[in-house]
């Protein structure tokens, strides 16, 4: 079987005239040739169809045939990479540092952060931290309790002095723990940092932060990541 060169339909090999458009079936050798666009042959050069695969030459072309520029591989510079990394920030960055965040992963993330501002804190990984230092208080309470009972047998006279020793050094760990965190969560909503120093603000200051750290994340500018700058902190 081949096809015919004018209407591209099957027709037998020996067939002269196509017994379906009537047009003659032309020799390649015979008259000027080309070669076809899918497999390369010879067939006229009027043929619209090729005679052995039947390839419409009007429309359709060999992948071969297509030239592929590749472009020149150009390394850019440290300096370059960075910022063209922190330019597409924006279109892969996840909802949380923690793949999953969870009462103890994320406690454990905003307890190694507490002293760290210059990256973000996702609204899961906040509020799971936050339960999370909670319940530790509770069990620092327990601790300090029974380590103060034991005190008071030995030393009565210390026990004062050790419990409010005890209490400011764990209350100031909430504190900055919680306080940073609360910068991150606010560079996660791409708001300032600055805006922290609401929450000195009585009643109004905390009505503010409970209501900052329930906004969703935003991903409008690259400035903060959950990755750590380089350079020193900042608002």
């Amino acid at each position: 079987m081949k096809y015919c060169q004018r209407c591209g339909r099957k027709i037998a090999n020996e067939t002269i005239d196509c017994p379906h458009c009537g047009i003659k079936q032309e020799n390649p050798t015979e008259v000027e040739n080309k070669h076809c666009k899918k497999c390369d042959q010879l067939i006229p050069v009027n043929a619209n169809y090729c005679t052995y695969c039947g390839a419409d030459q009007a429309f359709f072309y060999h992948d071969d045939q297509q030239k592929t520029v590749v472009p020149p591989t150009v390394t850019p510079e440290p300096a370059v990479k960075e910022k063209l990394e922190e330019d597409t920030v924006p279109n892969r960055l996840q909802k949380n540092e923690s793949s999953r965040p969870g009462l103890i992963i994320s406690t454990k993330l905003m307890i190694h952060d507490i002293f760290t501002i210059s990256k973000r804190m996702g609204r899961a990984d906040y509020w799971w931290g936050f339960l999370g230092l909670n319940l530790l208080s509770v069990a620092a309470g327990i601790i300090i309790g029974t380590l103060l009972s034991l005190v008071q047998m030995l030393d009565p006279q210390l026990t004062w002095t050790l419990y409010r020793l005890l209490l400011s050094a764990w209350l100031t760990f909430i504190y900055i723990t919680v306080t940073t965190a609360q910068i991150r969560r606010l560079h996660d909503c791409e708001w300032s940092g600055w805006l922290i120093l609401a929450k000195f603000i009585f009643f109004v200051g905390d009505i503010f932060i409970i209501y900052a750290m329930l906004q969703p994340q935003s991903v409008t500018q690259s400035k903060y990541t959950f990755k750590e700058k380089n350079r020193s902190n900042h608002f």
